[in-house]
């Protein structure tokens, strides 16, 4: 029996109050309400000026949903947002005196319902702009191949918050079908190296774990079959503390698929 996708249901939200917006978003009948990121005239540059008109996109850790949105104000002809099911899946650093460390089931509780309050800001964007993505919740670690695969899959400020980046890319890059984005901090090296982003002294900073090099991801990329293109950059204004930070954007694209798919050569010597 093959896998079934089931989408989320759309949420009615009336206002914005209650709302946490992840994205600064400019809607109708509100105008402009600020986000922790504003990212308004800075798709192409954001996306490495890869074309989504008349392509199909997914976007992963869409929170408030301006990627998506914007895909669609350009001429996607179809968009996906993609985000997490459950807080459970979304691993913190262990300070010894914070709720995660202490009580993980009373940490999900609250902060579930911190990410209710992102879904929230999400469906009321989605049905101020008329939006006809749809969405899907679940791991970023087990995106399901049942989605098909994308032309353009954008993976925006994600992968410097997970544990395991390579685990990560391995189930996006199983629905990616032309090219895939990733924004993230970047070490300007072509050495297979990672910096350690946290500080024990620190404990407010428990959500950033590591900067990998371009050399990293280089060699990720080639294992699951693509070649990174290009790498850009570019300032991002971060609305929640009024300054701009740097990040960069890899482009990286599939290589040819080879005829013959590793299940089916494993199927093949079973037979044999």
């Amino acid at each position: 029996m093959s896998e079934q996708v089931e989408y989320a249901r759309p949420r009615r939200v009336e206002s914005p109050e209650g709302c946490f917006f992840y994205h600064t978003m400019e809607l109708p009948s509100l105008g402009v309400v600020h986000g922790q990121w504003d990212l308004r005239s800075k798709f192409e540059e954001y996306v490495g000026g890869v074309e989504v008109a008349g392509k199909s996109v997914l976007d992963v850790g869409t929170a408030t949903g301006f990627l998506s949105f914007e895909a669609e104000r350009r001429g996607a002809s179809r968009v996906v947002s993609f985000d997490m099911s459950d807080v459970r899946q979304q691993t913190l650093l262990p300070f010894k005196d914070k709720l995660y460390h202490q009580d993980r089931e009373r940490w999900a509780e609250l902060y579930g319902a911190e990410m209710e309050r992102w879904k929230d800001a999400y469906w009321l964007s989605h049905r101020l702009l008329g939006s006809r993505a749809q969405v899907l919740y679940g791991s970023v670690y087990e995106v399901p191949p049942a989605l098909g695969r994308f032309d353009v899959v954008i993976v925006g400020s994600v992968l410097e918050h997970l544990s395991d980046q390579v685990s990560a890319l391995a189930s996006i890059s199983r629905v990616t079908g032309e090219t895939m984005v990733v924004v993230t901090p970047l070490l300007e090296t072509e050495e297979r190296v990672a910096r350690f982003e946290p500080l024990a002294s620190n404990p407010d900073y428990d959500y950033t774990w590591w900067t990998y090099s371009t050399g990293v991801y280089r060699e990720v990329f080639k294992m699951l079959g693509f070649r990174v293109e290009r790498v850009t950059s570019g300032e991002y204004f971060y609305d929640y503390a009024g300054r701009w930070e740097r990040r960069f954007t890899l482009v990286a694209v599939r290589e040819s698929d080879q005829p013959e798919n590793a299940l089916e050569k494993l199927e093949n010597t079973v037979e044999k």
